[in-house]
């Protein structure tokens, strides 16, 4: 009898803590796949000498995402238009990723032999950099890397987890300087 209460006290302590040895390693894979995205799109842009935006498509049913790669048409460093100042109205008060194809509904060219999948969350950019998420539109659900590398502004995304990755909120923080960190702003 004693041999079984010990086998049920183990049983019951350890079970739960296997089972949540699988969300937290869904999290985690998760996690280094945007890290992983984010490091090489600012890589590529660096040596490439364009700019890129990771566009995220979320299937929110089935709490995935999809991140894109798109090339910039145009706005390379080489390329003086990226250096100039717009004085387009619509444009004016745009940062210059939102600016791909000169302002038309053209998201640059799409690279879909890059795009990488989340099997266990959806990622929100929000409309402000504080404590408060209002979301984007999904056309303006983007990061974005300058040909220096750099980020046209500063970036919160919000990345929320499935149950089988703990159903853990937390944010993603984009830097100008093309920096990049999860968690608490810095």
């Amino acid at each position: 009898m004693a041999t079984i209460g010990v086998i049920a006290v183990i049983a019951a302590i350890g079970f739960p803590a296997i089972d949540n040895f699988g969300e937290q390693e869904n999290y985690e894979s998760d996690l280094a796949t945007i890290r992983g995205q984010i490091n090489y799109v600012r890589q590529i842009s660096l040596e490439e000498g364009n700019a890129y935006t990771i566009r995220i498509v979320n299937n929110e049913d089935e709490n995935t995402a999809d991140l894109e790669i798109w090339q910039a048409q145009g706005l390379e460093r080489y390329n003086v238009e990226y250096h100039k100042e717009t004085t387009n109205p619509v444009l004016l008060n745009q940062p210059k990723c939102k600016r791909f194809g000169n302002g038309v509904a053209n998201k640059g060219l799409a690279l879909p032999e890059l795009t990488k999948k989340l099997e266990n969350m959806i990622i929100k950019r929000c409309t402000a950099t504080d404590n408060s998420c209002s979301y984007e539109n999904a056309d303006k659900n983007f990061i974005c890397f300058l040909p220096d590398g750099s980020s046209p502004e500063d970036t919160r995304l919000e990345i929320q987890s499935s149950s089988n990755a703990g159903g853990k909120k937390d944010y993603l923080h984009i830097y100008q300087t093309g920096f990049f960190n999860n968690g608490e702003r810095m």
